[in-house]
Parts: C-alpha cells; structure tokens; sequence
C-alpha cells in the first residue's frame, strides 16, 4: 500500500458523535454511544500487515475479516464525511482500507488498542461468543455467494459479519443482566424478554447502531427481514446472509445434522431460497462442515491455551486458510498444510472408550438365505468375467492434495488400481492400503438391504469390527440408508451416524456391480479426528474408485 492521506484531526467526530478511533467516554444511558473492543490478536495481526511495505491489500482486509468490529470501524471512518467527500458509500474491507491510505490506517489501528476489554469475564465471554458467531456467518455467506451470485461474494462477507450486530451490542450495553438472561431462557425467551422488560428490540436495535455508526443500507437490507434492495442484481443477498445465520445457529445448537443433504428443510428455511442443485448443496454442505468444524477445533485449542493447558506457537499467520474454505475449488498449497496444524495442536482429553452402536449386532455366522433374500448375495452366483463398460478414456486424475504425502498415497492407490484384475481383489486392497498405510483406523465395505432397513459388513479391515456384522438402520434418512456421502471430522460425542460410534468418519457410495447399494466406510477410531488430508484422501480415493469399477469384472468380495 502508498496511498496516504492527510488523517482528520483529533476529536473530530463521526456521524454517531463518537470519536473516531472510539476512545470517547460511553454514555450508560445510551447503547448507540457503545464501543466495541477488538479481537485483540485480530488487531496486532492487522497492525503488523500494516506497517509492511510490501503487504498487499487483499491480505490486509482479510485479517480485518476476522472481526466485524475491525470491519465497522474501517467502513465508518472510510464513510465519514472527510474520506467520502461525497463519493458513493464502501461495502467492503478491501475498499475502506484503500481510501483511508496507509497512514491513516496505522493510526486507527494503534488507537483502537487503546480501546479497553470487558472486566467483567462473563460479558467477554459472552461478547466473544457473539463476535464467533458473526464472524463464522460472514465466513459461511461468502461460501454461499461463492456459488450462488459470485459477483457478490465480498459485500455478502461483509453483511454476514454483522448479522448478530444487535446480540453483540445487548451484550456491551446490559451487561451481566443479559448475561444472566441467556444462562437462565432459551434464546427465543431472551429475546422476548429484552423487549419486554427492557425495550431492547435485539435486531432493530442492531441495525440502527450499524446505521448510525456509516454502515450503507445497500448491506443493512440484507440483515433486515423487512429490507428490500434497491437494484435487483442485489437481491440474492439476502437470502444468502439469512441462510449463512441459519446454518451457525443450526451448527451450535447441534442442529446441524437437520442440514444435511438428503434431510427436509424446514419450509421457512432460507436455503430453500437459494435454489441449489443437489450436487451443489452437497458439496456447499461438505465445505462448510469442513470450516466449521475446523474452526470450533481452533477455538477449543485457544481455549485451552488461554488456561495455561497447552502451549500455543506465536504463528504469523495470514488466514488464508480461513478463505480457501470459502472457495468451491481452493488453490491447491502443498506446502501450507495450515489446517491439519490447526488439529494437530488440540489434543482432546482422553473420555471413555465407546462400546458398539446399540443398533449393531456383531457375528460371522448368518443364513445364507438372510444373505440372498435380503441383500442379493448368493454364494452360487457365477462369477462375473465381462466388465460392465468398455474403457474408452483414461482414468482422470483427482485434483492434487496439500501435502507431498498425501500426493504419494493417492498415486501408490492408483498403481494398486492398475493392477487389479477383478472388482473383488480391487476393493480388497483398497481397505487394506486405507488401514496398512493410510490415515485410518478401520474400514469396511458395507451392503444395504433391499427395503433399507439394515446393512450388512461384507469385507473390514482394523480392531474391531469384523465381516458379518448386522447394522440395524433405525433411521430411513440415515446416510447409509440413502447411501450418501457423509463426513465428519471431529465430535463432542459419539457419532450417531457412524455404526461403530466414532466420532470421525467418511462414507460414500461406491459403484460396486451389485444389486442394492454398496458403502465404503472409514474412520479415525471413537477418540481421533479426521485431519482435512484425511478427508482429501478419502474422496480421492472414492473417485478413482468409482471410474475404475465398471471398467473391470466382477462384483463385491464377501468375506462372511
């Protein structure tokens, strides 16, 4: 950055009548006369990209990102009579850092600082919780925009962090009174009695401070139920910020399975709106449990950090890690490996071993005629001998992982592939390489019944488990039962959809030349979580998988 301007001079005010790096002395009685702290790692990371010469914009702006306070300030200086000088208003980060110049933004950010925390640690936490929320809805309306109105991708960012503007100014304003309130309703009950009890109307009061504080109406409509654009090619907005808020409060209310694809929307649910293919949502689905996931794993570690449990490395990071999880295709970065650090840092404390799902029986002794009638597998069927399709091209290649390692694993998988004759030997060694040499404790090619209700464990591999296990599925919805893709990558409990209770795991459909679907499960064992290579394997190895099957004879091999 070299643009510089001439700053305002000191005390000059904005048009809230607060100074502008907000040092002002706040009015109890007022709740718009508020200031909001800084992330304060946020803030010296952002100090620290500033004063570099050679720091380029976009980078800046994506630390500021990380913190829709960050995002206000520089949005209500950049929006001020003096930067605007009658100029349309900002939407965006990148755009306030630009006309502020490089000077001014050094000096709001050393002010800002200043700016002093909570003392009470239940309001800061509670403010930070808030903070998390927004900042994750801003994440996740980005990922949205990403495939629904590209062109909007930013400015839904920006909208998206200030979503929950009005819990985060409920928190600075009542304090402990609304602290109290949120440990002892439901969140509908606190609502309800903020505006009874307090006249405090949690979103209008939002929107007005945004408002008050330079924040244009051409991003306020897209967090106000009531908003309306002002062009049409803005309309998608608000849908997509409605789905993002959806989809946190889905996720901390461990809602978020309810979202799932293949799972009925509720018929007022945003996504609804945005009229995603089922590819799309499945993949949008996938990515957004990737970052969610991710970041409550980030979080837990801080948290454990800030109470002296762990020591943390002082990282220069640069939060790309953070939009690459916006992208629908992220830039391939063998070297960063910046997520499966994240992972690697927590340590979860050790909980007691999970015994096997309720809805499991366990046995390699079954009826043959319970084999055949109910999952067409008959021990007389003849072999195979013809493929089912003639090759005509090569096998594509799965785009490259992050790490050499990851790289290496997937090629040695593919030599495997090249070498097997028949489907039975292919998917044999594809469990054995995923649990010998792979990232996995334990895998298993699972076969549907016909009417969906139970599954059967034809062939495992790893402690256990073993072939012949009856899997009951009590749930019609249940990714097994619609063999969908499934993955999860951490968990507080045991997972639900896992049917040996593990809290990290990955399921897909493979296309195996049988007559009721066919599964490929993995996972990470009850106590480890699945790293984002792992999960980058897994589909890797799931979509060379699925070219080579019909290309070869043979069915699935049965090792009951």
């Amino acid at each position: 950055m070299t643009i510089s301007q001439r700053p305002p001079t000191d005390g000059q005010t904005d048009q809230a009548g607060t100074t502008d790096a907000g040092t002002e002395k706040q009015k109890p009685g007022n709740p718009f006369q508020r200031s909001f702290p800084i992330h304060p790692s946020i803030l010296s990371q952002a100090t620290r990209l500033a004063s570099r010469t050679t720091t380029k914009v976009d980078d800046l702006a994506l630390c500021a990102l990380q913190d829709p306070i960050l995002v206000l300030e520089l949005l209500k200086l950049a929006n001020g009579t003096f930067f605007s000088a009658g100029r349309p208003p900002l939407t965006t980060a990148s755009g306030a850092i630009l006309r502020l110049g490089e000077d001014e933004l050094l000096k709001v950010l050393t002010t800002l600082n200043e700016r002093p925390n909570f003392t009470e640690p239940a309001v800061s936490q509670m403010f930070e919780k808030h903070r998390s929320r927004s900042r994750r809805a801003g994440i996740l309306a980005r990922m949205l925009a990403e495939v629904v109105a590209k062109v909007l991708s930013e400015d839904c960012h920006t909208a998206g962090l200030f979503s929950f503007t009005g819990e985060l100014l409920a928190t600075a304003h009542l304090g402990q009174t609304y602290v109290k309130l949120c440990e002892t309703n439901s969140p509908a009950a606190v609502l309800c009695r903020l505006a009874q009890d307090h006249r405090f109307d949690v979103e209008p009061m939002g929107l007005s401070y945004l408002q008050k504080h330079g924040i244009p109406e051409s991003l306020l409509f897209a967090i106000r139920r009531d908003g309306k654009p002002k062009s049409p090619d803005r309309a998608p907005m608000k849908p997509i910020c409605f789905a993002a808020v959806e989809m946190v409060d889905a996720f901390d209310h461990n809602k978020w399975e309810k979202l799932a694809p293949g799972k009925q929307l509720a018929p007022k649910s945003a996504l609804r709106f945005l009229r995603l293919t089922e590819s799309q949502y499945t993949r949008l689905y996938e990515r957004a449990s990737e970052y969610l996931f991710q970041d409550k794993l980030q979080q837990e570690r801080l948290s454990m950090d800030a109470l002296g449990q762990t020591a943390v490395k002082d990282k220069d990071e640069d939060f790309d890690f953070i939009i690459q999880a916006a992208d629908t295709e992220p830039a391939v970065d063998s070297g960063s490996g910046l997520e499966d650090d994240l992972l690697s840092l927590l340590d979860p404390a050790p909980t007691p071993p999970t015994s096997a799902s309720p809805s499991t029986s366990s046995g390699t002794s079954i009826d043959p005629r319970t084999l055949s009638d109910s999952y067409s597998i008959r021990a007389d069927s003849p072999s195979k001998t013809a493929p089912r399709v003639e090759r005509t091209l090569p096998l594509v290649a799965p785009p490259p992982l992050r790490t050499p390692a990851g790289n290496t694993f997937v090629s040695n998988v593919t030599e495997e592939l090249d070498k097997a004759a028949t489907s039975e030997e292919l998917l044999r060694s594809i469990l054995s390489i995923l649990t010998d040499s792979g990232p996995f404790e334990k895998t298993a090619l699972i076969v549907v019944s016909k009417d969906r209700k139970n599954a059967v464990v034809v062939a495992a591999r790893g402690p256990n488990i073993s072939c012949g296990q009856i899997l009951t599925l009590s749930d019609p919805l249940s990714p097994l039962a619609q063999c969908f893709s499934k993955v999860q990558s951490f968990g507080n409990k045991s997972g639900e959809e896992s049917p040996w209770g593990s809290k990290a795991f990955a399921l897909s459909p493979v296309d195996a030349d049988h007559e009721t679907p066919v599964a490929l499960y993995a996972d990470c064992g009850t106590q480890g979580s699945l790293t984002f290579e792992a999960r980058r394997i897994f589909r890797a190895v799931v979509d060379i998988l699925n070219q080579k099957l019909p290309t070869i004879p043979g069915g699935i091999p049965v090792e009951v």
